[in-house]
């Protein structure tokens, strides 16, 4: 069973400034939820795309890229802008597809050191940071730093269900009977 497409999610934000430390647990805790996840496969079932759809190692590099582009939403809300920065992916692909060359361990410790200092960044923002209000363009609506956390909570745990979902299809195994030589 594959989960929901993310583009069909729907998401309540107001979160209360008293769910910060759970929802900085939950972001944090990614980068471990991915390496137990992903420890022990071999690099084949890492690299394997099923239906045209992202690899393990692709939906690692999407987190990755996208991960590089939150610090500059920590800086919207230190400086209280009235305005959230566009997050562009537009050139993501070739990104995501260079982290399928790379070995897995220095995807999730790239991973957790920068995850691991955003959240920092965010835990650091003044109490009036945090409970700054800004326009979102993207989603075309208001959102605080809570929204901001919860928001890339459930992105992440939305990849880490369709990378399990991935590693334990029976079709996803790559028998060595059938490999192209």
């Amino acid at each position: 069973m594959n989960p929901v497409p993310w583009s069909q999610r729907t998401m309540e934000y107001g979160r209360s400034l008293d769910e910060l430390p759970v929802l900085l647990e939950r972001v944090q805790g990614t980068a471990a939820r991915l390496s137990t996840l992903l420890a022990h496969q071999p690099s084949e079932r890492l690299l394997h795309r099923l239906n045209g759809k992202w690899s393990a190692m692709e939906h690692l590099g999407h987190l990755l890229t996208l991960q590089d582009r939150f610090d500059p939403r920590v800086d919207d809300f230190q400086q209280r802008r009235t305005r959230l920065c566009n997050i562009s992916l537009h050139d993501q692909e070739p990104i995501v597809q260079g982290h399928r060359s790379r070995m897995l361990g220095d995807v999730l410790e790239e991973f957790r050191l920068k995850r691991l200092e955003f959240a920092k960044r965010v835990e650091r923002l003044h109490r009036r940071s945090l409970e700054h209000v800004a326009y979102h363009p993207c989603q075309d609506r208001t959102m605080r730093p809570m929204d901001m956390l919860y928001w890339i909570a459930e992105h992440d745990d939305h990849h880490l269900a369709s990378v399990r979902a991935l590693l334990n299809d029976p079709l996803s195994v790559i028998r060595p009977e059938l490999r192209l030589k």
